[in-house]
């Protein structure tokens, strides 16, 4: 017998979400943390029978679609937490594809001459992602962000910038609701405007803000001369499946004065999910949520391993690059991933860190590459264009290569800094590598950097310049 599910009467809106928060079951966040969202992770994994053994992207589409039907599973039978309030919202099966069908497909991403197109790549197609640059949220001094963000800007293979926090502003830190949080909000985003006219790129979009963390200080960044309606305006879910009201009220402001929204959400291996299977299914279940619940116009992932506090290890590769070949297979949502290395600027290392997570994004379908926040993204000032293109050749020479040729490369490319997680070289800062007036990168950089090329090519990468 044929079972006649009931189609949705309407996709559920943030306003909708706030409702069933406020009148979802009390739940505490311990036992959110600690049981539920481990418990029924664990259970899915079994229930679905995933097992991605040493294959860091799947090379069949069987497992990225039990993958995905454990996220969906993951996301109805588990909900969604708002620690705010203390209590769970749940969505039906028949709600989350009704959400799926609104996926944003084309995004319009700054103005003019500038603007790009982040449209659906399905597959690893020989196009490469959009490349966006900048400290990805690592703090940045006053004093520096207009010519650090122009040196990001100049670079030709950086279609976007990628906001950092800024430390203080006139001096005073930009701490939460205050009205230096506000002031600290619009120098970050008009330094970076700023920064787009000097390098003659003007129409560039932005991706921001990060230096508030209120309601109120995020809010600002849609002032007049800040973050236009086509520049990405950033929201947080939180770890793991959780959404609070800062973020509602953000969405819900946006969302009403037509503005793209990216919703980020970072899941941690060896954190509340437990191990690789089943992060991946709680990283596929909010990155539905991003779409199907909150109405988001493009996910930005970035799976941090919780002891390193890195995307580019190799089981958080695996994790993020399985989540991506689940939800590009399945949906139409919006891709994105952002990165965080261990070793700090001017270091093989930390490009090789690079060009492995671009590969693993690239080849599994992502649409947009955000970073680079070298040295963990704690490091005031150490981060540089040159990891960004990196990123963006690395990702250009992968695009359209068969996913068991990329694994190979990355079985070779991996152990040569993983031993080095731990204990990573500090790097420098960009006042260190970079000549101030001329913005360029020094010599050490530059030859750190072809050496790093010449290592990916003899792997068998085909960068061509």
């Amino acid at each position: 017998m044929f079972v006649i599910k009931m189609a949705a009467p309407k996709a559920v809106s943030v306003f909708d979400a706030y409702d069933r928060f406020q009148n979802g079951m009390k739940v505490r966040e311990d036992v959110w943390d600690y049981t539920t969202i481990p418990g029924n992770a664990s259970m899915l994994k079994e229930r679905y029978k995933l097992n991605f053994g040493s294959t860091i992207i799947p090379e069949d589409r069987d497992t990225a679609d039990r993958l995905f039907a454990a996220g969906v599973d993951m996301l109805v039978e588990t909900g969604f937490f708002n620690p705010d309030l203390g209590r769970v919202m749940h969505v039906t099966e028949e709600e989350v594809f009704e959400g799926l069908k609104r996926s944003t497909k084309r995004l319009r991403l700054g103005s003019g001459k500038d603007e790009v197109i982040c449209t659906r790549r399905t597959g690893n197609t020989s196009i490469r992602p959009i490349i966006q640059g900048g400290p990805t949220g690592t703090p940045i001094s006053e004093e520096i962000i207009v010519i650090l963000m122009q040196a990001y800007a100049q670079e030709s293979m950086v279609d976007s910038l990628a906001s950092g926090v800024l430390a203080a502003i006139n001096g005073h830190p930009p701490a939460a609701n205050t009205p230096w949080e506000i002031r600290a909000t619009l120098g970050e985003i008009r330094g970076l405007k700023e920064a787009a006219v000097r390098a003659g790129r003007p129409g560039m979009a932005i991706k921001g803000p990060d230096t508030p963390l209120s309601s109120t200080g995020r809010l600002t960044s849609s002032l007049d001369s800040a973050l236009a309606k086509n520049d990405m305006h950033l929201c947080s879910q939180l770890n793991e499946m959780k959404m609070d009201m800062t973020g509602l009220n953000l969405l819900a402001g946006w969302a009403l004065n037509g503005d793209t929204t990216m919703i980020e959400q970072m899941p941690m291996f060896g954190g509340y999910c437990g191990g690789i299977e089943e992060t991946a299914i709680c990283g596929v279940a909010t990155t539905i949520a991003t779409s199907a619940i909150f109405g988001g116009d493009i996910h930005l992932d970035g799976t941090i391993h919780m002891r390193l506090g890195v995307t580019t290890a190799r089981e958080t590769l695996q994790i993020a690059a399985h989540v991506s070949a689940a939800v590009d297979a399945n949906t139409d949502i919006l891709l994105a991933n952002q990165y965080f290395t261990a070793a700090g600027p001017c270091t093989e290392m930390c490009f090789l860190e690079t060009a492995a997570q671009a590969i693993c994004d690239t080849v599994s379908g992502r649409e947009l590459l955000s970073g680079v926040a070298a040295a963990k993204g704690v490091s005031r000032d150490k981060i540089t264009p040159m990891e960004v293109r990196m990123m963006a050749e690395a990702a250009e020479a992968a695009a359209g290569m068969k996913v068991h040729e990329v694994n190979s490369i990355l079985d070779s490319l991996i152990p040569m800094y993983s031993q080095d997680l731990l204990n990573p070289p500090k790097g420098k800062r960009f006042q260190d590598c970079y000549d101030m007036r001329a913005l360029e990168p020094s010599d050490e950089h530059m030859a750190t950097y072809a050496n790093s090329l010449q290592i990916l090519k003899d792997l068998g990468l085909d960068i061509k310049y």
